[in-house]
């Protein structure tokens, strides 16, 4: 059995939004593409061209009452529209994720560095505990945040701009 080169396939993708007087718009209308291992895909266009739609739809995190109507989003060749909730909850963040316009607001400030990347580790079942800690680290080790050990321990700041 060979591995299939394409790891996301979007065919003929539509989500729509009721407009209130019977009609809809559609906000994602036949996008179509595919990302092969290991490559990257950026999705531009100017403000309300939905960008933001379409990677919800891929996740189906569309909020009511806009809704998938049509296409196919298969992940390894596994339907991501088919899936149950609690299925599609395990692909999410583990398997597929992106990074919107504004990354600065998807942290909460409130909350250490550490702790909220310790809990979506927890979340997604990858580690816990001891091992948690280690991998937020290598993780921000990763990104070149210096002294990553000192700055989970929520006493510094950490500048992201």
């Amino acid at each position: 059995m060979s591995i299939s080169p394409v790891l996301l396939s979007v065919d003929h993708l539509r989500t729509v939004f009721p407009l209130g007087n019977g009609q809809q718009a559609a906000a994602v209308d036949d996008v179509s593409f595919e990302i092969g291992r290991g490559e990257t895909l950026g999705l531009v266009g100017e403000s309300g061209s939905g960008k933001s739609v379409t990677a919800l739809s891929i996740v189906r995190l569309v909020m009511p009452p806009g809704r998938i109507v049509g296409g196919r989003v298969e992940l390894d060749g596994r339907s991501l529209l088919e899936l149950s909730e609690r299925e599609i909850r395990h692909v999410r963040g583990r398997r597929i994720g992106f990074v919107f316009q504004e990354p600065m607001v998807a942290l909460n400030p409130v909350y250490t560095i550490g702790y909220q990347i310790r809990e979506t580790l927890a979340v997604h079942d990858l580690a816990r505990g001891a091992a948690a800690r280690a991998r937020a680290a290598e993780l921000l080790e990763a990104v070149r945040v210096p002294d990553p050990h000192r700055r989970l321990r929520g006493r510094e700041l950490i500048r992201l701009n």
